[in-house]
């Protein structure tokens, strides 16, 4: 294992759960010996224009979705089951690979981690006679066919749903291991002194890293017809929205605004219910702080995948319509059987610590592709 030192982390950044996910990886596998973890992100680093240009388009879609410009839902079910040997997915196929092989001939990485769909890699790397390891990062509850487009030594998924839905497309079971979704180490953390003021009930609205969470004053002020009620709004980094909810509720002692946080998990685990929009990272923070989920208006793509699976599966509820939001969060807030059903269902969702997990089976992977080679080199 001596000779595996340098890891390269691919990623992207749209929104920003690709990223937090690349960054719990990288600490992770730092701490475990790796002399070198580099995280790139590929698209930013290889056509700069493009991704600005996709990342604006990305973080609007929700609000142009709402006027009927509903792009990013219809690129999503475009591709969702799209063949890797169709033309579309060659083109997508290529799409950063020439920075990629720079990148990989400059850093020489011992081993490659994605935390996004980035396809054709694996068969790049087979072109150019390179046998670099490499593993893939699933971070949302659903699937999506770009995953697929390059077959790893190995995939790490949030469910066994997810690991059986691979297997019927073709993927061979042994090489998926479900692992969750890697999320920071205070989450697991479910054990903590209770503070003044928590036996309140209280709603903790999370605008997204970006602050797109839409209709946020109308939300507010219904919530606060729920008796007792506080309201906890992060904004992310949008100071538009938080200068204008400011304006609206300085007064209101019953509701605290905040910019980004970086200690969400205090909030989520002193919330009687969270509002959130439905991305892979935020939900599975939510699944192993163990608080109810209302997921308001998803957007079309794997928003609305993530939050469709969650809510069959108990663990959370969608709202489309503000009065169908302040009804579901008044009723967890009123209803002690129908949080604890849900934080029931969303138990069972745990996976355990995902980063300790995929770190430790990227070692015996690797271990195991060692041997391999030195019985086929005897």
């Amino acid at each position: 294992m001596h000779k595996y030192r340098k890891l390269l982390i691919l990623t992207a950044s749209y929104g920003d759960g690709h990223i937090q996910v690349s960054n719990v990886l990288k600490h992770k596998f730092e701490q475990n010996g790796f002399q070198s973890v580099k995280l790139i992100d590929l698209f930013e680093e290889a056509h700069p224009l493009m991704n600005t240009i996709t990342k604006f388009l990305y973080i609007n879609s929700g609000a142009l979705s709402a006027i009927g410009l509903d792009y990013y839902g219809w690129s999503y079910y475009l591709t969702k089951n799209l063949k890797q040997d169709s033309m579309l997915a060659k083109c997508l196929n290529v799409l950063g690979i020439q920075k990629l092989m720079k990148v990989i001939l400059q850093e020489k990485p011992d081993v490659i981690v994605s935390t996004f769909p980035f396809g054709g890699i694996s068969d790049q790397l087979k072109r150019r006679g390179m046998s670099i390891p490499t593993f893939t990062i699933l971070t949302d509850f659903v699937l999506h066919n770009r995953w697929l487009y390059s077959i790893p030594d190995r995939f790490y998924v949030a469910t066994e749903d997810l690991r059986r839905e691979m297997i019927e497309r073709g993927i061979p079971g042994d090489i998926i291991t479900v692992s969750g979704i890697p999320i920071r180490e205070p989450f697991y953390e479910t054990s903590r002194p209770r503070e003044d003021g928590e036996s309140e009930p209280s709603v903790l609205i999370m605008a997204g890293a970006y602050g797109v969470l839409r209709d946020l004053k109308k939300i507010t002020g219904q919530l606060l017809s729920a008796a007792g009620v506080r309201i906890h709004v992060v904004c992310g980094k949008n100071d538009k929205l938080k200068n204008e909810l400011q304006a609206s509720f300085a007064a209101d002692p019953r509701v605290r605004l905040y910019g980004f946080v970086d200690d969400i998990h205090k909030l989520m685990s002193r919330s009687s219910c969270i509002v959130t929009k439905a991305g892979g990272i935020t939900l599975s923070e939510a699944i192993h702080i163990n608080v109810p989920i209302i997921i308001f208006k998803p957007f079309p793509g794997q928003e609305k995948e993530n939050a469709g699976y969650l809510s069959d599966q108990g663990v959370a509820l969608i709202a489309n319509e503000i009065s169908e939001l302040t009804r579901q969060a008044k009723a967890i807030l009123t209803d002690e059987k129908m949080a604890n059903a849900m934080k029931n269902r969303a138990r069972s969702l745990q996976a355990g610590y995902a980063a300790k997990r995929i770190v430790e089976d990227v070692f015996h992977r690797l271990m195991v592709i060692e041997r391999t080679r030195q019985g086929s080199s005897a």
